[in-house]
């Protein structure tokens, strides 16, 4: 057996130890430790693939590597990034890595595959399982879930939204604590609960209603008395004027030796202006009478309507009698 075998065979061994029981690996540091230092130095050389791109599988991280992987996945336990701190504790379990970085990295990734917690995701459509659909997980798509693997994610709130066209995305959002494991989140479609929209129909207004209101309408004497009224007092204005006329005239030229002739022409004009002015007076408070007096009676008005057409407009007409 040569040594690179004997090498190999020897931390094969403490790994196993360390995944097992932790503390049976610390005894065995010195050893792993020594074993590191009898490394080829071309292995010491790998460059550093923390920051850069993936290494090769067959390509061991180097000591370096190692260091920073075992720093990184204590701070990102620190975190809550536990899926994270699983990845770099992986990667510092390498049998290239430092006995002491081995033991650490081997006890963290035994203790995050117990506090991960995952789920399993399912979509029916109609009762059915369908695989079509398209998962987000915390907007980002999950493909895991069609193979039927579950899915690991960091403890706390996640929200998965679930797609499948032509439905109505459905949207979910869930709790998950350390240790949770294999939590079942499933959503249903149903073909029937999506009908196609309704396009709603223009109301059309009716051919032609009708409405009956009380009213008291104003009769047609009133305004025929208050015409009569305006007429007899504009006549005794004006007799009433040319009677005074013929009274000035008189009382230059015969007062106070005018005979009955003289004074009939005066008297006439007064005369009628008299007979105006109790005709006016009379009519205006006739129709007064009449106004005040009118009856109730049932108005009945009559709305025609046309339907508003495509490019023209509507019609309405109002008829009252």
């Amino acid at each position: 057996m040569t040594p690179s075998t004997i090498e190999r065979t020897v931390k094969r061994l403490l790994v196993r130890c360390a995944l097992c029981s932790p503390f049976a690996a610390v005894p065995n540091l010195a050893l792993a430790q020594s074993i590191q230092g009898a490394e080829p130095e071309a292995t010491e050389k790998v460059p550093s693939a923390i920051a850069g791109p993936k290494q090769p599988a067959e390509s061991p991280p180097t000591k370096e590597q190692c260091v920073e992987s075992h720093r990184l996945a204590q701070q990102a336990q620190n975190e809550g990034k536990l899926v994270s701190a699983r990845e770099l504790a992986r990667t510092c379990t390498s049998l290239a890595c430092p006995g002491l970085v081995i033991s650490d990295c081997a006890r963290w990734l035994n203790d995050l595959d117990q506090r991960i917690p995952s789920v399993v995701l399912e979509v029916r459509l109609d009762a059915q399982p369908n695989l079509t659909a398209t998962i987000l997980a915390d907007g980002k798509p999950v493909t895991e879930w069609t193979r039927g693997e579950s899915l690991r994610l960091d403890p706390g709130e996640h929200r998965f939204q679930f797609e499948l066209p032509p439905y109505k995305p459905i949207s979910q959002i869930v709790l998950l604590s350390e240790g949770m494991r294999y939590r079942v989140v499933q959503v249903e479609f149903k073909s029937d609960a999506h009908p196609a929209p309704l396009v709603a129909a223009e109301p059309v207004p009716p051919l032609a209603s009708s409405r009956a209101t009380m009213e008291r309408p104003t009769p047609f004497g009133v305004y025929a008395l208050l015409g009569a009224g305006a007429f007899g007092i504009a006549s005794f204005t004006t007799f009433a004027t040319i009677g005074r006329l013929k009274q000035n005239d008189l009382d230059r030229s015969c007062k106070p030796n005018c005979s009955d002739g003289d004074l009939q022409s005066m008297r006439t004009s007064y005369l009628i202006g008299d007979v105006s002015l109790g005709v006016g007076v009379a009519a205006i408070l006739t129709a007064g009478a009449f106004y005040l007096s009118r009856p109730e009676k049932k108005l009945i008005t009559t709305t025609v309507g046309v339907a508003p057409m495509p490019g023209g407009a509507s019609t309405v007409a109002t008829y009252r009698f």
